[in-house]
């Protein structure tokens, strides 16, 4: 059987990774260990997660006011995306905001608000990192693995005893179903005609994608002109 995909133009087919196998998956660029959908001729892999991502989030914590939508590759020059969670860079799938700077990995976006580990008594709440890139916010190490622990990122915190870890050193758990998206595209298979109907008045996916990206251009062409303007006249610089 097949399967299409938005992020690739050939159908995918189911193929169960065996041992000794290296494959890669083209969305968060992780191994993978099980079930892929591939296209061979593409050396092209999507695991589950990634092929049912859901095409955007419309209320993500990281972001009230807009929908973060995923987009197969960063829009940016350097052809990457440096993650608001994790603060690793990825240069595939994320989750983005062009208007509001943010950038997730497709794993980072589906975090559990809530988590529980054996190295505190606590219970952990996802901490969301600082939105103003201005504010100077000291790092520290996280309790677990030692290491810095930037504030700048998402954390699990637990307020009361400070007691800060990296989200990965605390859970490995992902929440796919975390957030409703009322016309998500998630499944991989064809489109069916009861998921085709979006709610009355409600933008398709692909309607908030070439908006984003209509803003992005334009944010861009501002900057550009004003760098231009800017090199006639010093002055303004």
């Amino acid at each position: 059987m097949e399967y299409s995909h938005f992020s690739h133009h050939h159908k995918l087919k189911i193929h169960q990774v065996t041992e000794g196998q290296t494959i890669r998956c083209s969305g968060c660029e992780k191994l993978c260990h099980s079930t892929v959908y591939a296209c061979w001729q593409c050396n092209y892999f999507l695991h589950d997660h990634c092929a049912s991502a859901a095409r955007y989030i419309k209320k993500h914590p990281s972001d009230a006011q807009h929908p973060l939508v995923l987009i197969p590759k960063p829009t940016y020059c350097s052809g990457s995306f440096i993650c608001n969670a994790c603060g690793e860079t990825g240069s595939s799938f994320s989750y983005c905001c062009v208007l509001c700077e943010i950038d997730l990995h497709v794993h980072c976006a589906f975090l559990p608000l809530r988590v529980s580990h054996k190295s505190h008594q606590h219970e952990l709440k996802l901490y969301l990192g600082v939105i103003n890139k201005k504010d100077e916010v000291p790092d520290e190490f996280c309790k677990i693995c030692s290491k810095v622990l930037s504030l700048r990122n998402f954390c699990y915190y637990c307020l009361d005893c400070e007691f800060g870890v990296h989200t990965f050193c605390a859970t490995n758990e992902v929440k796919p179903e975390l957030y409703v998206v009322d016309d998500s595209v998630a499944n991989t298979e064809a489109t069916s005609s009861n998921t085709q109907a979006a709610a009355v008045n409600e933008p398709t996916a692909e309607e908030v994608i070439v908006e984003l990206y209509n803003l992005q251009l334009q944010m861009q062409m501002a900057q550009g002109l004003a760098q231009m303007m800017a090199s006639f006249n010093p002055s303004l610089s």
